[in-house]
Formats: C-alpha cells, structure tokens, sequence
C-alpha cells in the first residue's frame, strides 16, 4: 500500500514537473515579442463586456478584463494567460497516461511531445482562443476517458459543463464535439448515450450557451457573416493537400509518437479497448477538411494521440528496447524543435535570424520572409506612441473636440490599450464589433487617423480633399518586419459634408447588418 501511494505520488510530481516547465518556458520568453494584433481586439472586448462579440464568443473578453485588471495594460497581462493554460494542458496530458496506466517513462514521453511542440510554444505564447481550445478538448478527451473506462455515466454532467465553456471560447468546439457524437454511436459505448445522465449534460450544456445564441440571434448572426467573410478571404486560400501536409509538419516532431497510436487505436486489436478515441481523431480530420477549416484547427486532438501513443510504447516495447526506444524518440523530439525554429521560432527567435526570402506562407494564399504572426507582433505600439504625441499636442480645447479613426481592430485596439493611462478617445473603427460601438454621429472639428489599407491603391490626397479643409500627414511608421510598415498617420482639420455622409452611410450599413437601433448608439 505504502509503495503504492508512494508511486502514485512520484508520479504525481513528474506531472507537475513538466507543467512548471511548460509555464516557465513561457515566463521567461514573455516579453522578447510585442503583442500580436488579436490580442488588441481581445483587450477592446474586454472593455465592452457583454454575452457575444461580431467574431468570437465572448469569454477571452473576460478573461482579458479579469487580467488587465490585476496586472494593468501591460504584455505580461495578456501574455501570463495563454502560459497558464498551457501548463494546464500539460497536466491534463499527464492525467490521461495515469489514467491509463502508463508510468514514468510514457509520462515523460507524452508530456516532452507536447512541450517540444513548436505549435503549442507558439499557441500558448498568443493570447488568442487557440489556447483554450487546445485545453477544453485536451480536457473533453480525458472526461470522456474517465467515462468510458471507469463506466461512470455521472461524466455527462462535466461534459456538458465543460461544451459549454467551450462554446463561449470558440465556436470550432462543435467539431469535437460532432466528431465524438458520431464516434460514441458507432462504437462499442454507444449505450452511454441511453442514461439519465446524458440528457442532463445536453441541458447543462445548452443552458451556458443559451445567453450567447440569444446575442448572436438579436444581432442577426454576425459569427455567420464573420464566417463569409473568411471563407472567401482566408478559407478560399485551404487545399486537401496543404491540409494534410500541415497536419504532418505541424507535429513532425512527435510523428512516431501519434501516427501509431492513431493506427492502433483504428485497426489493431491492442487499442480495441479506446477505439473510439482513433474513430474522434479520423472524424476531427475529415469534418475540417470538407469543411475546409484551416489545418491549425486540429491541434487540440493531437496531445490525446500523444498520451495514447507514449503508453503504447511503453506497454507494447520489450524491457529490453523501452529505454533505447525513449532516448531516440527524444532525440527526434529535440532536434525536431531546433530545426522548427528556423522556420518559425516564436517565442524564441527574432525576425532578422529567421528571415527567408519567400519561405512563409499567410493567410492571403502569399509567401513572405517572415511568419505572419511574428510580422502581426510587431509596430502596433509604435502607432499608438506616434497617435499620443499628436493628442498630447493638441490644447486642452482641441482635445475635447477631436475623433480618432481607424481602419481596422489591431490598430483600434493598441490606441485603447496603450492610450487609456493618456486618456485617449476611444477610436471609431467599422471593423469587428468596434462597428457596434461607434458613435450615431460625427460631429467634431478634428480626426486623427490611422491609415496603411485605405490608399494603396488609390489617390491618397483627393481622397483626404474631400474629407477634410485642411490636413496632413502628421507621423509614417516604418518598421522593417511590420506587417503594416509605412502606415500613415494624420491629422484633418474642419471635416467636410462628405465625410459626414460617408460616416453616416457606414452607420446605416452596421445597423441594418446587426439589427441595431440608433438610441442603442451612444451620442458623439
């Protein structure tokens, strides 16, 4: 019994080992980057709390305001949550091996695939819904592990609760969950649907998501035409082939963990027993690939093939073999995330080491010489510097009569996150749910505005005649690895009919989109 409790307990604490790792890998990489554009909007969010937003539901808006609060505007704030979580994630991998019985060998292989993971480094370095995703299917999986093998139906309460906080996360959940759906019908458990308890789960579930359908259907279905608008932006740009080729390269590293356990759990008898958990894996990869879902939206499955995969190596290997066989897969880990950081080495590499003419592909279907998402990290605060010091030079009469305008949500939210200690106007942007929270009207005699889309390709000072008497170029940011560099910053003086009328047009359009009403606006 001692020797029991004793294991037990080691086990225990290699567990907590490896997510200690995990959060202080994060900790100390926290600030070697700005923050990513997303997470500005997440921030804008969290300032208008409220049951669903224009592309996201609306729990990362809460989880941004609980953060900000404790730690004020700073990258640490946003950036201790993602690291938070993936530890979490880390010790759910662990459960899942004990669950089964692996011991100290599986648990460390397991728990090593997900921390050498140059996917979840990066996920969990974003503050994003990525990394809660990650977590409540990484979490879903072990319910339904702790249902299946322990035969305790009282599991459908916590599934239910946890689809539900799911839900308010990321809406892609639901593919894990049709997914399971399907998968528990065709298996050998398909019984577990006919207890008491599964209805209870579904109400428990529905009964959390309730408020944010509600948002959702009084603003006529934004997350539908948030969907539309990246289906033909960004989707149209997904192939089979690039799917599936992801699916390979994104846990490269740890191939010769989850790719035989995916084949043994599928058609080998040794992994009769947890079937159902290769059948929800084939299911996630098809229902995203026909519904042409990026390929990052699969990383959530992953670490459960990991834990299957690490104990079915260490219960199936002769003694003789486990160590040899441990050490090499390690190896191939390691050297694995070396090389992956070459190509994308966030948190740990900056842009002039990884630099590669044409080698990154984005989210518009084009190659760049840098991951998109470290270009998106960087010069959101040089803009929101450059907006201040033009505000701060304004008199104390000029500030209570000027408006600031942006074109699009990362730009919106830097000037909020940066600007609030300067007591910057909140800016009027029609991207995102900022489009909710415009003013009815614009009724000022000066606007600062951020502009790097509007005029690319187009006549940047007919445009501006029209709108303003008088106005100029007030500041450019120009960052090498910016995604934006050369934004314009300016300044317009006395704005005209024409751009009263445009603003208006914009207003109209956004209430008519989202069943808006104008005594729902507030007054300019």
């Amino acid at each position: 019994m001692n020797k029991l409790k004793s294991s037990t307990s080691s086990t225990l604490i290699l567990i907590l080992a490896f997510a200690l790792a995990k959060l202080l890998v994060h900790l100390f990489t926290f600030d070697n980057y700005g923050l990513h554009r997303d997470a500005y909007l997440y921030y804008a969010l969290g300032e208008h709390l409220q049951w669903g937003f224009v592309a996201v539901p609306p729990s990362i808006a809460l989880f941004s305001n609980v953060f900000t609060g404790l730690f004020g505007n700073t990258v640490f704030a946003l950036r201790v949550v993602p690291a938070i979580i993936g530890a979490l994630s880390m010790i759910l991998v662990g459960l899942m091996v004990k669950e089964m019985g692996g011991k100290k060998i599986a648990i460390s292989l397991a728990s090593l695939a997900y921390l050498l993971g140059p996917a979840y480094l990066h996920g969990n370095t974003l503050f994003q819904p990525v990394s809660f995703n990650h977590f409540y299917w990484i979490l879903s999986a072990y319910l339904i592990l702790l249902m299946v093998r322990r035969k305790n139906t009282k599991m459908w309460l916590w599934i239910g609760l946890v689809f539900g906080l799911a839900f308010l996360n990321k809406y892609s959940i639901v593919f894990f969950y049709a997914a399971f759906s399907i998968a528990l019908l065709i298996s050998k458990h398909w019984r577990l649907y006919l207890s008491k308890y599964f209805l209870a789960g579904a109400g428990v579930g529905l009964l959390i998501i309730l408020p944010n359908i509600i948002w959702q259907y009084n603003h006529n279905w934004p997350v539908m035409h948030h969907m539309e608008e990246l289906r033909n932006s960004q989707l149209v740009h997904v192939s089979t082939s690039g799917f599936l080729f992801d699916q390979f390269l994104m846990n490269a590293h740890a191939f010769f963990i989850w790719f035989p356990a995916w084949m043994i759990l599928l058609f080998y008898r040794k992994g009769k027993e947890y079937r159902i958990f290769g059948l929800i894996f084939t299911l996630i990869i098809l229902l995203l690939l026909f519904g042409s879902g990026k390929s990052y939206y699969t990383l959530g499955i992953y670490p459960v093939m990991f834990a299957f995969g690490a104990c079915f190596i260490e219960k199936y290997t002769n003694r003789k073999y486990l160590c040899a066989v441990a050490s090499l897969l390690v190896i191939i880990m390691t050297g694995s995330l070396i090389y992956s950081m070459r190509l994308d080495g966030i948190p740990f590499m900056k842009p002039e080491q990884i630099d590669r003419e044409e080698s990154f592909r984005w989210e518009d279907g084009r190659n760049y010489s840098i991951p998109q998402d470290m270009a998106d990290m960087m010069g959101w605060e040089e803009i929101a510097k450059e907006v201040i010091k033009i505000y701060k030079g304004l008199t104390s009469e000029k500030k209570e009569n000027v408006a600031i305008y942006t074109e699009h949500y990362g730009q919106a939210g830097a000037l909020m996150f940066y600007g609030k200690e300067h007591n910057l106007p909140e800016p009027i942007c029609f991207n995102g749910s900022f489009a909710l929270w415009a003013p009815d009207s614009l009724s000022v005699d000066l606007m600062i505005a951020v502009f790097y889309y509007s005029f690319r390709d187009s006549d940047m000072d007919s445009t501006l005649k029209q709108w303003f008497q008088e106005y100029s170029v007030a500041a450019v940011v120009d960052e090498e690895y910016f995604r934006e560099s050369g934004t314009k910053i300016v300044l317009g003086k006395h704005p005209t009919e024409r751009i009263q009328l445009d603003y208006q047009e914009k207003i109209n359009k956004t209430d008519e989109r989202y069943g808006l009403h104008r005594d729902t606006r507030k007054k300019d």
